[in-house]
């Protein structure tokens, strides 16, 4: 007798909470695999009445049983599943529902295809520990003969006259026959009659909003929100299922990695958010908006949900603060052969799931397929890794556009890309965005001005880049031990990437821990500020946004967050604060050594985001050296969405030795600041 059996004996069986996760339970937290039993009372279906057993949540892969009869398997932690379990519930009213479920451990080792993205690897990411479980009810719904499976909902095209909204249903029938669907949108209502076959039927439409209330970024305008209802019923009006969804209008195009919405073009400032928690049980909902509103303070526009679907109450938040998602799937690194289905099953399920969300713009099937998310900073390394690009693949060629199809299959409202982090290659040598990573996996942080100049396409879209810091208190890190540290479980555990730590912040060259901590904050704030005022100036040409890598902890982390895993924020916050205000002052920068007698010819711009034109500005510049300072001032307008030169200083170094800065102030309706160090050896 098996356990799905009712005589099977389950006295002595470990208690699990559902909604929960069995590694919160300490006899089961070594687990991969877990039993579940439970029963339930409900009256059998009635004449004409079909029931559902609903999965909301669960981690990871299930074998499912009801009533000992053996109802399917199911895969996918981010979406909902459900069966038909009419015929199993018929003619009792007591029930056992059985399931084994499975999640394997959080490792970096993708060989096994297992769809977990970032929820399943990355130290950096989320702690040591299995997060499998049913992290959200189990319910059993009752429908007529029609059953609406999935609900597609997007936004063709938006503009102040009128809005055309695209849907697409997966209905499942008892039988064949004629249905009426109805559709509500705000004030605006649709029916239309569809012939249905027995079973799976796939069924489109469109709905016209005339005056549509507009969603807009929060820099662009309001985020007015629509609610949905799609009723599917008789012909003579009897109601079989109703589902409903919140959306916006709004409509997105990309042309070469520049965005546009509702036709007004947008340059993103982005972060790339991991996962919250493991425990998506638990997942505090006022969190997830805190961070969501931490990302708008620092203003930024774009929130990356990397390698993972987060957990809904983050897409709520990013609609109602105006705040853009790019979505990954979760697929991070190269897959081995054998995932083609289990991948476009992933890309329909992550259209399902979030689709509906205003706030997400982008899809991108693929994180890494190549394996490898440091692009060498060298013009010979480049050149060997665009080599590398051009042999054709099984993630590339097969598994990454069939996962991109499927995307532009269920979702033709927004643009999708097949993957993230490849260089240009044959044949259409179009390449995606860059996980570059200058200054701290490869190069100098100073190498990305060259960088740019030589490979502009490789700067369209730089969505990773940054420097790790640790925290302010983590239990390995003792000033008492110091330097002494647990360096090996520092990396195995919290995520220290301790090749490039040691090759930007040597530990052993400070004296003390805080001495380490501050010299790593500030590496980190100067990186992520001055990549982000390099990608402004390359604004639409070439670049369409950056995407700095991560914002924010889940535990404690030496990382590239910013903000730490009690939400302290870094110096780095600030910083990117600061090179993402709506107008900046900017200007080439010297080198980090000066010789006297060179010369030098140093532009300075005012970079502004302003959907208008921003005059009366004043900009002053003032080198400072040991024994003396030269001053410059300009004054003039800056256009709507514009880099603009102000001018250029013309400096010659003096035949001196010490500390040099230059300092720009931009005064006037807005104001900044900014300065750049170098140093002069005589």
């Amino acid at each position: 007798m098996g356990f799905p059996d009712e005589g099977f004996e389950d006295r002595d069986w470990v208690l699990v909470p559902v909604p929960g996760h069995w590694g919160r339970v300490s006899d089961l937290a070594d687990a991969t695999e877990v039993r579940y039993r439970h029963r339930f009372n409900q009256q059998p279906p009635a004449a004409g009445e079909r029931r559902w057993l609903v999965f909301e949540g669960l981690l990871y892969q299930a074998d499912v049983w009801l009533n000992g009869s053996y109802l399917g398997d199911v895969e996918g932690y981010f979406m909902a599943h459900q069966f038909d379990v009419t015929e199993a519930m018929a003619g009792r009213r007591e029930h056992l529902l059985a399931l084994e479920l499975s999640c394997p451990e959080r490792s970096s080792d993708i060989s096994s295809g297992h769809m977990l993205g970032s929820l399943g690897s990355a130290p950096e990411l989320l702690p040591p520990g299995n997060s499998g479980g049913l992290w959200a009810p189990v319910r059993v719904d009752s429908t007529g003969e029609v059953r609406i499976l999935d609900l597609r909902v997007g936004t063709e095209s938006a503009t102040d006259r009128r809005a055309v909204v695209a849907f697409q249903a997966d209905l499942d029938a008892a039988r064949a026959g004629l249905v009426r669907l109805h559709t509500a949108i705000g004030e605006v209502e649709h029916s239309g009659d569809h012939v249905l076959a027995a079973g799976l039927n796939h069924v489109e439409w469109r709905v016209e909003v005339p005056e549509p209330r507009r969603w807009w970024p929060h820099e662009l305008g309001d985020q007015p929100l629509y609610d949905i209802t799609v009723e599917v019923g008789t012909t003579q009006g009897g109601l079989s299922d109703r589902r409903r969804v919140r959306t916006g209008l709004r409509a997105v195009q990309m042309d070469n990695w520049q965005f546009s919405i509702n036709g007004v073009r947008t340059f993103l400032k982005g972060t790339s958010f991991g996962p919250a928690t493991p425990w998506w049980a638990e997942a505090d909902e006022s969190e997830l908006r805190r961070d969501v509103e931490l990302a708008k303070e620092a203003g930024l526009n774009l929130i990356r949900v990397y390698g993972h679907v987060a957990p809904p109450a983050l897409y709520d938040a990013a609609d109602e603060a105006g705040m853009m998602i790019w979505q990954d799937l979760p697929l991070v690194g190269p897959f081995p052969r054998g995932n083609r289905d289990a991948a476009t099953d992933c890309a329909r399920a992550a259209v399902g799931a979030v689709g509906t969300h205003p706030s997400v713009i982008l899809w991108c099937g693929h994180v890494d397929p190549l394996g490898d998310s440091a692009e060498p900073s060298s013009q010979q390394g480049i050149a060997r890794r665009l080599a590398s690009h051009q042999r054709p693949s099984w993630n590339l060629s097969v598994l990454d556009r069939s996962v991109k199809r499927e995307l532009e299959r269920r979702d033709p409202t927004r643009p999708a890309v097949a993957y993230s982090g490849v260089l240009p290659h044959l044949p259409r040598l179009d390449g995606t965005d860059t996980h570059l990573w200058l200054g701290w996996k490869r190069g100098a942080e100073r190498d990305l001005e060259q960088f740019a100049a030589r490979w502009p396409r490789a700067v369209r879209f730089v969505s990773q880049f940054g420097a790790q810091s640790p925290p302010q208190e983590i239990p390995l890190l003792s000033s008492q031990s110091w330097p002494d540290l647990d360096w090996a479980r520092l990396a195995r555990t919290h995520g220290l990437d301790a090749a490039a730590m040691n090759r930007h912040v040597p530990p052993r060259d400070h004296t003390t821990l805080e001495g380490w901590q501050e010299a790593a904050w500030a590496y980190q704030a100067m990186l992520v500020r001055r990549h982000i005022e390099t990608l402004r100036r390359l604004k639409y040409r070439p670049a369409g946004g950056f995407c700095q890598h991560f914002f924010a902890d889940s535990h404690p982390a030496v990382s590239t967050a910013l903000l730490d895993w009690q939400r302290w924020p870094k110096p780095a916050y600030e910083a990117l604060a600061k090179a993402c205000q709506p107008v900046i002052v900017v200007a080439d920068r010297l080198p980090a050594v000066l010789t006297p007698g060179d010369e030098y010819s140093i532009g300075v711009h005012v970079i502004s985001d302003a959907r208008d034109p921003v005059v009366g500005l004043h900009v002053e510049a003032t080198l400072e050296w040991p024994e003396g300072s030269q001053s410059w001032s300009w004054e003039g307008a800056v256009g709507s969405d514009e880099c603009a030169l102000v001018g250029t200083l013309h400096w010659r170094v003096p035949d001196t030795s010490g500390p040099t800065a230059l300092h720009l102030q931009l005064t006037g309706p807005v104001e900044a600041t900014n300065r750049y160090d170098a140093v002069i050896f005589g």
